[in-house]
């Protein structure tokens, strides 16, 4: 059958079909350890898009305050036990991620989008 209307719904079809769809926002889960005041596991550095949630998980072997700088997101660690924050990247630039007491550089943050 040589239709041109079927063809051509035909044809769109096949292209709706074949488009991706737009990337939407995502979850950017990241975990460090942090040993005398270095890090030793985790990314140098996390690259976000605005919109995403970013999860940044630490791990000290001492006592001390996780701090997301530009965010001012913090929260207090224990010895051992990972903690972490969550948040929405909705800031574009490049944020620093240390550990307040020690001074350690965990990672920076990277969002750009």
């Amino acid at each position: 059958m040589r239709n041109p209307l079927v063809a051509a719904a035909l044809l769109a079809l096949v292209a709706s079909c074949s488009t991706a769809p737009a990337p939407g926002p995502t979850e950017q889960v990241a975990r460090f350890t942090v040993r005398a005041g270095e890090r030793v596991a985790g990314p140098e550095r996390v690259d976000a898009h605005p919109g995403d949630t970013v999860r940044i998980e630490v791990t000290s072997d001492v006592d001390d305050e996780l701090h997301v700088h530009g965010y001012d997101k913090a929260t207090d660690l224990i010895a051992g036990q990972p903690g972490s924050v969550s948040f929405t990247a909705d800031a574009t630039g490049v944020f620093e991620v240390e550990l307040h007491h020690s001074g350690a550089a965990v990672t920076s943050l990277r969002v750009s989008g």
